[in-house]
């Protein structure tokens, strides 16, 4: 599946088994929820975000005590695609 995001979105795309969490930082004048967001496999979620950001995923995986954390520099535009390792 492909997945666009315009010059004011930032996209996170499930591409894993599992689903998982993440959250864009709303610095430099964006507005917008900064809360995390479940996303399921195979699904995306798009941010409104003018300027770079940070992302924070959580990798969820079959044993609950064991996920994992991604920390991405973001820009519009982009969509980034979440993978199993």
């Amino acid at each position: 599946m492909s997945v666009t995001a315009t010059e004011t979105q930032i996209g996170i795309f499930n591409n894993t088994k599992h689903t998982i969490s993440a959250r864009i930082t709303n610095d430099n004048g964006d507005t917008g929820s900064a809360g995390f967001s479940d996303i399921e496999p195979g699904k995306y979620d798009l941010w409104n975000r003018s300027h770079w950001q940070v992302a924070f995923v959580l990798k969820h995986s079959v044993e609950p005590s064991n996920p994992k954390a991604l920390t991405l520099i973001v820009k519009p535009t982009g969509v980034y695609y979440v993978n199993d390792e």
